[in-house]
């Protein structure tokens, strides 16, 4: 008989999963139950925040295996000199990316709660990577502007200062992640920049229109190391 696996995500504010016949679920950190879970004979987790989740998982599953960020793992070689300071979702979104372009220079961007940038070159050598804040911390990043409306309406000029925060907010994002894709692409002319994250839908139109979108990168990298780890 065959082994059911099933694949894990806690986000910051999210926990994404993946069945056995590879279909991809969400729910948000304050309503997630782990009722919604399926039954399986392994889990593959990995988790970034709310610890309290994956000991619930562990309680619920006998099989679980937590995945952390490895010096070394297949193709992919980490610049970090300590794999444990590494983000394991960045971790496993270069993965993600090595599987879907095994031989190509690579930038991986990451828009969550924070919005990372990682570079590969096509022997699997990790460059390093940047770290930005995100949607909302930009956001609530001035306390005389601090706002949790996390909408993306427009760049443009604004005439009352709670919708030019709102729009200086998005320009700045918006901005960065374009100039680092020029930047990267400026290195590596022939590279791929691959997104992913949980706002990706709201910004890919004002990003070029030559970049792979990914919905679950983090998932896909989970999966390729579990296959790896037989």
């Amino acid at each position: 008989m065959s082994q059911s696996n099933i694949f894990i995500d806690i986000g910051n504010s999210a926990v994404k999963w993946r069945t056995h016949k590879s279909e991809v679920f969400s729910q948000n950190i304050d309503t997630f139950s782990l009722k919604s879970l399926p039954k399986a004979d392994t889990v593959w987790v990995s988790a970034v925040a709310h610890t309290n989740i994956l000991e619930a998982i562990k309680t619920e599953y006998t099989n679980v295996k937590e995945v952390h960020s490895l010096k070394q793992s297949g193709k992919l070689t980490l610049a970090y000199k300590d794999s444990s300071k590494f983000g394991v979702d960045r971790f496993l979104a270069m993965l993600g990316a090595l599987e879907h372009f095994p031989n190509e220079h690579l930038l991986i961007i990451d828009v969550g709660s924070a919005v990372t940038f990682d570079v590969i070159n096509n022997k699997g050598e990790h460059q390093g990577g940047l770290i930005m804040p995100g949607l909302k911390a930009l956001r609530e990043s001035f306390s005389k502007f601090s706002t949790n409306d996390l909408a993306l309406k427009s760049t443009s000029l604004k005439t009352n200062t709670e919708e030019a925060w709102q729009s200086g907010t998005h320009a700045m994002l918006i901005s960065s992640i374009n100039n680092q894709i020029e930047d990267y692409e400026s290195k590596y002319p022939n590279g791929e920049v691959l997104i992913c994250g949980g706002i990706v839908k709201e910004v890919l139109s004002e990003l070029p229109n030559t970049i792979n979108y990914y919905d679950n990168l983090v998932l896909d990298g989970l999966e390729s190391y579990s296959k790896s780890m037989g």
